[in-house]
């Protein structure tokens, strides 16, 4: 049976429910009469309430679910600001929180390895990748890839992306030969190429631009905003993007159904010199 990871989830009671059933299937437990007898509660009704979202979960009960699943110390801490985030109703309390819920999921993304810049070299490399997750493949459907995929390609570029995300252990086949992602988000990383990584986001600019022409308005979510402000407030500007795409990366690691590809690109240029500045 497959470890049950508690950072592959966003809520904490679907987390709850899948662990409870392998408790169950694991023989340590009969049902919800025994969870509520280890956490001290008297109705096996008030676990019902809970995972129904009826109720909420005490930090004593956090703890006591905690020694039931044999947590670790970080699991624990995590699986503890879930349930702060999911039981809070506080706008300003649950941005806090899943600030530091997704300070601890950028912890977890994989780092292409140093030097490998072939990766970065196209997007088709990231977006075969990503396609793996949404079905059962092997490397005998690279035609069956390559035609999902917008635009479409060849059979050849997708056996080559196959390999290559191989060889860089970013993906890996199980023993029926079905091709899985060693892991749901990966970064370049401060060490990787600069030039390999303006190349890969030049790649996925042309991509946007051909969307923006080919792809129905309601299929995709293009803006831009002109706007002026001096250094100090671009910068804030600059860390809210980076909070922003923090959090995106936690809800797109912990989607427990992902269906579609997506590329997602942010932008933030200057478009005038600094005002009083001499030109060149």
């Amino acid at each position: 049976m497959t470890p049950l990871d508690i950072h592959d989830f966003l809520e904490y009671r679907p987390f709850l429910r899948q662990a409870i059933e392998r408790e169950k299937t694991a023989g340590r437990i009969t049902g919800q009469r025994d969870v509520a007898l280890f956490l001290g509660l008297k109705s096996s009704g008030h676990i019902s309430w809970i995972l129904q979202g009826k109720r909420n979960l005490s930090p004593r009960l956090v703890q006591r679910i905690a020694q039931m699943l044999s947590l670790s110390q970080p699991e624990e801490e995590y699986f503890g600001l879930l349930v702060d985030h999911n039981d809070s109703e506080n706008p300003d309390d649950r941005r806090r929180l899943m600030a530091a819920i997704s300070r601890i999921q950028s912890s977890r993304k994989r780092r292409i390895v140093p030097g490998k810049v072939a990766y970065l070299s196209s997007w088709k490399h990231a977006t075969v990748r990503e396609l793996l997750a949404l079905g059962s493949f092997r490397k005998s459907d690279a035609e069956a890839l390559g035609q999902q995929l917008l635009p479409t390609c060849e059979t050849q570029d997708v056996r080559d992306s196959l390999q290559l995300l191989e060889e860089l252990d970013l993906v890996a086949p199980d023993e029926e030969g079905i091709l899985h992602r060693t892991d749901s988000v990966v970064t370049a990383g401060a060490d990787c190429s600069p030039e390999a990584v303006r190349s890969f986001q030049d790649s996925i600019l042309e991509l946007s631009r051909q969307a923006l022409r080919n792809i129905p308005r309601e299929e995709r979510h293009i803006t831009t905003i002109t706007f002026s402000a001096s250094p100090e407030r671009f910068q804030k500007i600059r860390t809210r993007i980076q909070e922003m795409r923090q959090e995106i990366l936690t809800l797109i690691r912990t989607d427990p159904s992902p269906s579609v590809v997506y590329h997602l690109s942010i932008q933030a240029f200057p478009a005038s010199r600094p005002f009083g500045q001499p030109h060149e």
